[in-house]
């Protein structure tokens, strides 16, 4: 059976090379980039500095406040960072945040925790350890709730018009939608990296092509 051309490319590209002695050839495994899959910043990872999502223990006049942020990965990865931009107020400045998957417009299972996270007057980043798998077209939350009663903090918005409501809360974990996105002000500025993982169709290419090659080499010897 004669295959394309093309075909014994691929086999010989994924073949795994063999030194004179028929030792096999050792390479360090490859490096893939991490790769930004939502991103509400403006260039230059700039946002609004004047205004933003209120973040409150329940010692604050004004009562306990969350604010939630969901977004959709435009490719499947392992959650690399989170960023986004803090403001301290008064209290103690901490605030916790979660990862969250999607419950019906709300946030839902929590994939990972960040606790206690001192808000630094701007960027902040929180770099995953679990690694969790976000599925691209899900639905994610990024969840911030005060650390302590003492927390007054905000949730920088973004400076790209982009407001696809969001939800808050007045006591732990009661979130509440607002979906009126009409007028919705700016959602929390926000920016998520993930680590690719392949897309079944490359894996089974490189499955094939590892098949044709051993063929080839039954034939030859």
């Amino acid at each position: 059976m004669k295959f394309p051309s093309w075909l014994w490319m691929i086999a010989a590209l994924l073949a795994w090379p063999v030194d004179q002695a028929g030792a096999q050839t050792v390479y360090p495994p490859a490096v893939i980039s991490p790769v930004v899959v939502f991103d509400s910043f403006g260039p230059g990872n700039t946002y609004l500095t004047t205004v933003g999502w209120g973040v409150e223990g329940a010692s604050v006049t004004a009562g306990y406040r969350g604010q939630a942020e969901w977004f959709v990965p435009g490719i499947s990865g392992n959650l690399g960072t989170v960023q986004l931009a803090m403001f301290r107020s008064s209290g103690s400045g901490r605030s916790n945040f979660y990862l969250t998957q999607d419950n019906g417009g709300l946030p839902g299972t929590i994939l990972e925790s960040f606790l206690n996270v001192l808000s630094p007057g701007g960027l902040l980043t929180l770099t995953s350890t679990a690694q969790a798998l976000l599925q691209a077209g899900n639905e994610y939350w990024l969840c911030a709730e005060p650390a302590d009663s003492t927390t007054v903090s905000g949730w920088y918005e973004n400076n790209q018009n982009h407001h696809p409501g969001f939800a808050f809360e007045r006591s732990q974990w009661g979130w509440s939608a607002f979906t009126d996105t009409a007028h919705s002000p700016p959602s929390g500025v926000l920016r998520v990296s993930v680590t690719p993982v392949p897309e079944p169709a490359i894996a089974g290419l490189a499955i094939l092509g590892m098949g044709l090659f051993a063929r080839r080499s039954r034939k030859t010897f």
